[in-house]
């Protein structure tokens, strides 16, 4: 067992919904975050929001007490989803999670939850965060319009070399 990290964050979120659900197909956009997703995740914002939630910097101890509303989903489904959620808000990215603890515990139907606590080394400052959910959602930004630039140019190239677009050869 490790020694305790000295900044914490307690928060107790709705139970996520399935990551089987969390990401649709958007023609010519690959997939995207669910309107569940979405909605999941302007939730967990809004409790971050108003319990005054810094993110933390460093590495970033994840404990994870699970109460679902019925036997059903497994724990890694829940993890995916709640960590993805709490990028920005608990921890600026989630490639600072360097130790995850997750507990399936009794379900509750009339209270389904998670209770996270968040530990590490420091807290980002208001600037500090902010500057990283808007730099995050720049470099989001950056690769989707190359993903449909370059999937432009791919369709450009198949209809050039499109046997039904080109003239018939003389003899």
């Amino acid at each position: 067992m490790s020694c305790p990290l000295p900044k914490s964050i307690r928060l107790t979120l709705p139970y996520p919904p399935s990551a089987n659900t969390y990401w649709k197909p958007a023609p010519g956009r690959g997939l995207v975050p669910s309107d569940e997703a979405r909605r999941y995740k302007a939730a967990v914002e809004l409790i971050a929001r108003r319990e005054g939630v810094l993110p933390l910097t460093g590495p970033v101890r994840v404990t994870l007490r699970v109460y679902r509303p019925r036997r059903v989903g497994d724990l890694d489904n829940t993890r995916k989803v709640l960590l993805d959620a709490l990028q920005g808000w608990g921890f600026l990215d989630d490639g600072q999670v360097s130790e995850d603890h997750g507990y399936r515990l009794d379900d509750d139907p009339k209270h389904p939850r998670v209770e996270v606590l968040l530990e590490g080394e420091a807290f980002a400052t208001a600037a500090e965060a902010e500057s990283h959910r808007r730099a995050r959602a720049e470099r989001s930004a950056r690769a989707r319009r190359t993903r449909n630039a370059n999937r432009l140019l791919k369709y450009r190239k198949q209809l050039r070399l499109s046997p039904s677009t080109h003239s018939p050869r003389k003899p």
